[in-house]
């Protein structure tokens, strides 16, 4: 066989074997499974201690109200319904005696007790400021002879008076007892030096005998209002106003 020939069957066979499948890629290797983070575990559940409930204390239990009234019963047409009478302490009905009513002129008035020697005399409290010891006095040139002279009292001069010379008696002597009565008549003021003083007193217009009509009052003394019995004791009531009004000073 000639060379062409041998190139030929050559040429041939190469169109007639079928070519040679192309190797395969290498299967691709699988993609990385990316990482999915876990989920979050849960924080423990923690039982918090319930706060104590408040101690109560239990109400009283009110009480059923009481039962109302009952309406009084109707008044029969024509009738007046009359409201019984209150009892009167001293009444005729329950035999108790009625008690003493005083006269309503009969007026009660505080006195003051004293005594001027051995005579109990007694002055309305309304008319009286105080009660003080007696203090250093300081004479007055041309002073009536029962003022015995003017007391400081306080920063106020005071004249002081000798009951006992101004009621013409023997005047007082100077004892542990011995008060001065201040007097004070819308500021005009006066001191009556007395043996002592006793104690209040409460006298009712009835138990004042008037001047004139008892025999134990001086006759025609005006400064004497009245007397009164106190105790058994005969009490001379004298008028602070006329005690008050007596000129202080001689005339000259």
């Amino acid at each position: 066989m000639s060379a062409a020939g041998v190139v030929d069957d050559y040429l041939g066979m190469l169109l007639s074997t079928p070519a040679p499948a192309a190797p395969s890629a290498p299967p691709a290797a699988p993609a990385p499974v990316a990482a999915v983070p876990a989920p979050p575990r849960p924080a423990p559940l923690t039982t918090a201690a319930a706060p104590a409930a408040p101690v109560v204390a239990e109400a009283p239990r009110p009480r059923p109200p009481a039962p109302a009234p009952r309406p009084p019963a109707p008044t029969p047409a024509g009738k007046i319904a009359i409201a019984p009478l209150p009892r009167v302490p001293g009444n005729a009905d329950d035999g108790a005696p009625a008690p003493p009513q005083r006269r309503s002129a009969d007026r009660l008035a505080r006195w003051l007790r004293l005594r001027c020697g051995a005579q109990a005399y007694a002055i309305e409290l309304l008319k009286i400021r105080e009660v003080v010891l007696p203090a250093p006095l300081l004479a007055l040139r041309g002073a009536a002879p029962c003022l015995v002279g003017v007391m400081n009292l306080r920063g106020q001069v005071v004249p002081v008076v000798d009951l006992g010379l101004q009621l013409g008696v023997a005047p007082v002597e100077e004892t542990p007892l011995t008060r001065i009565i201040v007097l004070d008549d819308n500021g005009d003021v006066l001191g009556l030096r007395v043996s002592a003083v006793e104690d209040v007193v409460l006298i009712g217009d009835s138990q004042i005998e008037g001047t004139h009509t008892s025999r134990l009052a001086p006759v025609g003394d005006h400064r004497i209002r009245g007397i009164a019995r106190l105790g058994g004791m005969v009490t001379l009531l004298l008028d602070s106003a006329r005690l008050m009004a007596i000129p202080l000073f001689s005339p000259r």
